[in-house]
């Protein structure tokens, strides 16, 4: 990304779509950053254009289009709905803009290439709003992972979970709605990393069972890493009660996390000795156990290393950072996010 055409600040922005991820996502915390500047916005209502042309002065139009034809802004973000994305992020891309797409970037894996592809040709950003790769959490479970302390992991176990019931526009199938689509997208990006290898292969389950439309409000997947390796997901918006938000299963031990504190139950492989398997009756007629020096430590996340979505972007198209949510792992979440849609038929 380093190749990337930079800018100085302050980066002019032009912002499509003002629903809830346009304005909260970004228009919010962007007028915020001294090193943006908003001049242009485009949505087909007027009255979320005349908002924010009253709240920050900027050009106001009512399309993607009119917008990249009469206004300069060098980063477009791309706030659409889902089923959009593809096409108005390739707008972007070709008419020469920096770009920050709502996920996911595409409903095909090889449209998501392609974009990445043209973003690179042009030397363009192409930065994707996978914002959890940007939180403590996720730096807590990567370090608990690479410290060893665990063991080599062999099982991740997620449960986002709640029970909401929704009859918007995203709860339709036509527009892109479902939670495959929306948060799963995210807790995707956080465990592919994780696993340290591809994911070759997928069990899915895609269920409606109370929103008013016809997208999916409850997934469960589970994913084979080439390394072997699994990720066992519930995404739903169905469920009352559940279970612990993260769970990591490595050969010494365990941890159970909320993403924020966590709890390990590990123990030092040099404190025991090497087992020789006995082929043959059970000694006493007993199960054959034994007591493991058994550790317990609670932790708590410490803060990113890492700038936030929008200052790490800022950081990049001046030349001073890498991104951290790189496009190519946007497509990959693509990738995978097809495999479950195959798999789920």
């Amino acid at each position: 990304m380093s190749s990337i055409s930079l800018l100085n600040a302050p980066v002019t922005v032009g912002i499509v779509g003002l629903g809830r991820a346009g304005w909260i996502l970004h228009l919010e915390p962007m007028s915020k950053l001294a090193g943006f500047k908003i001049v242009a916005v485009a949505d087909p209502l007027a009255d979320r254009c005349q908002e924010a042309g009253d709240l920050l002065g900027c050009e106001q139009f009512s399309s993607i289009d009119e917008l990249l034809e009469k206004s300069d802004a060098q980063l477009i973000v791309v706030a659409t709905p889902s089923s959009t994305h593809y096409w108005d992020v390739l707008k972007v891309l070709e008419a020469g803009r920096h770009c920050i797409a709502e996920k996911p970037l595409a409903f095909d894996s090889a449209e998501a290439d392609g974009l990445v592809s043209l973003a690179r040709e042009k030397r363009l950003g192409l930065f994707v709003n996978h914002k959890y790769l940007h939180f403590a959490g996720y730096y807590h479970l990567k370090g608990v992972i690479d410290s060893g302390v665990l063991g080599g992991l062999f099982s991740i176990h997620v449960c986002w979970a709640l029970y909401a019931r929704r009859w918007d526009w995203q709860a339709l199938k036509k527009n892109g709605g479902g939670q495959l689509n929306n948060t799963c997208s995210h807790v995707l990006s956080l465990v592919l990393p994780l696993l340290g290898s591809p994911v070759k292969r997928v069990f899915a389950d895609l269920r409606n069972i109370k929103d008013a439309g016809d997208a999916e409000d409850h997934v469960h997947v589970v994913l084979t890493a080439e390394s072997g390796v699994t990720a066992d997901i519930i995404v739903s918006s169905a469920m009352s009660l559940s279970g612990p938000k993260w769970i990591l299963c490595g050969s010494l031990g365990t941890l159970v996390s909320d993403g924020e504190t966590s709890r390990l139950r590990f123990y030092d492989a040099t404190k025991v000795r090497n087992q020789d398997v006995i082929d043959g009756a059970a000694p006493g007629r007993q199960y054959i156990y034994e007591q493991l020096p058994w550790e317990e430590k609670e932790l708590t996340a410490a803060p990113a290393p890492v700038k936030q979505f929008h200052e790490n972007i800022l950081d990049v198209l001046a030349g001073n950072a890498e991104p951290v949510v790189t496009p190519e792992s946007a497509a990959e979440v693509v990738r995978v996010m097809n495999m479950i849609k195959e798999a789920a038929r």
